[in-house]
């Protein structure tokens, strides 16, 4: 990939990241004000995905070998 490439990955994670802090501060924003649960739910539902978005292309982008990675085991928390 030619630096040209790389910005343009950053400038999608970037514009990402700015989406999924307005919809967190907009969730934080309309619960505090008493809105509708649903509403607040929504806001909260697209914070993560695009949290998980970004995290995809991220990881894609940047630490991706062009063949599929084993998935990473999680660790029991108990």
């Amino acid at each position: 990939m030619s630096a040209a490439h790389y910005e343009t990955i950053d400038s999608v994670l970037l514009l990402l990241s700015e989406a999924r802090e307005r919809a967190e501060g907009a969730a934080k924003a309309l619960a505090d004000e008493g809105g509708q649960a649903h509403l607040v739910e929504a806001l909260h539902t697209a914070d993560r995905e695009l949290l998980a978005l970004h995290r995809r292309l991220l990881d894609g982008a940047y630490f991706s070998t062009g063949r599929p990675r084993p998935k990473q085991l999680e660790l029991d928390a108990a």
